[in-house]
């Protein structure tokens, strides 16, 4: 006594008897090109934090860059900048 289940699908405002077994398959086909959209996102969000990345390293290398060339320019304020810094750290980290 096997009888086919039916399930009604609404498709421009009508519906319409479908067989169990064809819902399954608009359904894992449905489950498919969600899986295939999910990836593609995965891919496309790979890609720009690649070149967000890239522009990152870029803009690192810039201020590189620069840094050298104040530390070329006036080299004994590089160094007080560096020793109150140093000092400053000292202090908090010594103060528990």
């Amino acid at each position: 006594m096997a009888t086919q289940a039916s399930v009604k699908a609404n498709e421009n405002g009508k519906l319409d008897d479908v067989s169990m077994s064809e819902a399954i398959a608009q359904f894992k086909e449905a489950t498919s090109s969600i899986y295939d959209a999910v990836g593609s996102l995965g891919s496309a969000t790979a890609a720009n934090a690649k070149v967000r990345l890239n522009e990152g390293k870029a803009r690192a290398l810039e201020l590189e860059e620069a840094a050298e060339e104040v530390v070329k320019a006036k080299p004994l304020v590089t160094v007080g900048v560096a020793f109150a810094a140093g000092c400053l750290v000292s202090y908090l980290l010594s103060r528990r």
